[in-house]
């Protein structure tokens, strides 16, 4: 179920006329594009229309699924019966002023609205459908022209959400097979319909009739648009998705366009799936987007609330990979903020408030991931985020070159300098305090002197904290093993069914030590098993898999102690030796734990 959820969310378009010809942009042009949503960072993505109000409940039954938002397609519910709940929509209590404000409040600098979900409903006064806010509910307003004059207002930069892909109400789109039988359905693939001469047909007089005139609405009636979010792009052609960025630059030429327009290497920018807390970039400029329970939209019964500690440490490990973060909130059908969402919201406002320089206009980091938390850069500045406070008072920062001029606390007014101390030619030690002034992150800056030169390789630390080789900051050789989804709980390699298929880390001993090694994997009972080897600096162990539940839960074996003789860069590689079921197993992660010096 989640796995399927995670392919449905985005996107819309409009073609009434074949736009002009597509402006090849040079990278000088692409970067100036690009310039305000780099600068930018942090945005809020808001999920609201008529599944609001169901908040994941039809009839009296909660419909499975974790995303309220397909609530219509989970439900199996009509068309017309749909199409009742509209007249129930009355969301008084919306204040589009309110809503930026508190996106502004969070420290964040653009804001993305579901004009038009899956469901086909138009939160905006459509002329192409009226199955819009404006003429099926009471509330008979359109709440996106009070949104673009807030956004407007407050300088935070107004992106619609559109649905291009799939839609519901329409008899000739995807996804609604209950209604029409002989649609393409919501999880049919590209490639079983594409050369079927009726769906392909129809579902063109869709993106005809509804998207691509829709499309232009939104991009005629609001006034500038930063962003056309697009999802689903899977579920059109490479056609169909050059069609709709060619569209959006032929009236908006400066509107950026997402990845989820079609796939990777279209738009301006990439995606991760939905929630992905692990992540392989590919992609320069790309964004990463979270709620902050488990749907998008509004469900009554959803409490699993993220803490403001979790989000922020989220958000940090992608500005540190020199990512975008789109945070969203679902309100409530009668149109606010719960109070949850706005106690979040306010939490990492209050971070941002102090340590939003270490976020704004800054790129990824030059030294890599540190074990104690992550980095940002900007200039000759360095931030430093700091998850794991250093019990010795002694921060080790690996593999920065550069001279360090001054080293400080972002909160502290008074810039009081830390002692610097230099470890050898690649390893700085800073002095810093015996306890973290926000233990969520404490953020310290290292002002360097020159251009930045970095080793950006795993430094294995001797005190305070534990070395891990995460599963997806390894690299794969092989044909079948491949990395997980990257949500919770999915942060493995999976597909380990061949003995060549391996796993290796790159990573650099700044001295001589000894490390006790423990693997920690999942393993589906009846369906996994083997045995495993573990090398490093020429030495091995064997190890047995314990299959248990369904894969992941985790289980974990000391394998032996890694001796590493001198300082230097080592390999990490994990194998298999023998595989006794249809996989080996999902290898979540190496710890190498510090024993001191060599006995």
């Amino acid at each position: 179920m989640t796995q399927r959820d995670m392919y449905m969310d985005n996107a819309e378009a409009e073609a009434e006329q074949q736009p002009a010809a597509l402006v090849e942009y040079t990278e000088e042009v692409q970067d100036r594009r690009l310039a305000w949503w780099r600068e930018a960072r942090f945005g809020m993505f808001i999920h609201w229309g008529l599944y609001s109000l169901l908040g994941g409940v039809w009839k009296g039954k909660e419909v499975p699924g974790a995303y309220g938002e397909h609530i219509m397609l989970r439900g199996q519910i009509p068309v017309r019966e749909y199409e009742q709940i509209a007249g129930e929509f009355n969301p008084v209590r919306y204040n589009a002023e309110e809503w930026v404000k508190a996106a502004k409040a969070a420290g964040m600098k653009y804001l993305v609205i579901t004009a038009k979900h899956h469901d086909g409903f138009a939160l905006y006064d459509s002329k192409v459908s009226d199955f819009n806010i404006v003429k099926r509910t009471p509330y008979a307003r359109d709440p996106m022209k009070d949104l673009a004059d807030a956004c407007h207002k407050h300088s935070v930069k107004l992106c619609f959400y559109y649905s291009h892909s799939m839609d519901w109400h329409h008899p000739d789109s995807q996804g609604n097979t209950h209604d029409y039988p002989n649609n393409i359905g919501a999880w049919d693939p590209l490639e079983s319909w594409v050369d079927d001469e009726d769906k392909r047909t129809r579902y063109e007089r869709y993106l005809n009739e509804k998207a691509f005139p829709q499309l232009k609405e939104l991009l005629t009636q609001y006034g500038e648009v930063a962003v056309i979010w697009f999802d689903c792009g899977h579920k059109v052609t490479d056609e169909q998705g050059q069609r709709f960025v060619d569209y959006v630059r032929s009236l908006q030429p400066n509107c950026l366009v997402n990845r989820r327009v079609r796939r990777d290497g279209f738009g301006d920018y990439g995606n991760s799936g939905d929630n992905q807390l692990h992540i392989r970039i590919n992609r320069k400029d790309w964004e990463s987007i979270h709620t902050m329970n488990n749907s998008w939209g509004y469900k009554k019964t959803d409490h699993n609330w993220k803490s403001v500690t979790s989000i922020l440490r989220n958000m940090i490990d992608v500005f540190s990979l020199n990512g975008n973060y789109l945070l969203n909130v679902g309100p409530t059908p009668e149109g606010e903020f719960d109070e949850k969402s706005l106690d979040i919201l306010q939490g990492v406002g209050r971070w941002m408030s102090v340590n939003g320089e270490s976020v704004y206009a800054t790129t990824g980091s030059p030294i890599g991931k540190p074990q104690w938390g992550r980095c940002t850069m900007k200039g000759q500045k360095l931030y430093l985020h700091v998850f794991d406070w250093p019990r010795s008072g002694k921060l080790v920062v690996g593999g920065l070159r550069n001279r360090i001029a001054k080293a400080y606390l972002l909160a502290d007014p008074e810039q009081a300098r830390l002692a610097i101390r230099r470890l050898n030619a690649d390893d700085v030690e800073l002095s810093v305090p015996s306890a973290p002034l926000d233990p969520a992150a404490t953020v310290i800056v290292a002002e360097i002197e020159g251009a930045v030169d970095a080793n950006p390789l795993k430094l294995l630390h001797r005190a305070d904290h534990l070395n891990v080789f995460g599963a997806f900051d390894g690299d794969i050789d092989g044909e079948k093993l491949h990395y997980d989804t990257g949500k919770a709980g999915r942060d493995t390699v999976t597909g380990w069914s061949r003995k060549e298929d391996c796993i290796r880390w790159t990573y650099r001993a700044a001295e001589p030590g000894s490390y006790e090694v423990k693997i920690v994997y999942g393993a589906q009972e009846g369906a996994a098993g083997g045995e495993f080897v573990v090398e490093t600096a020429g030495q091995q162990w064997r190890g047995s898999v314990k299959p248990k539940g369904d894969g992941y839960e985790f289980a974990w074996d000391i394998v032996g102690i890694a001796r590493l003789e001198q300082p230097g860069e080592y390999t990490l590689t994990v194998r298999a030796e023998s595989i006794a079921g249809e996989t080996l197993m999902n290898l979540k992660e190496i710890q190498f734990r510090s024993l001191g010096d060599l006995t």
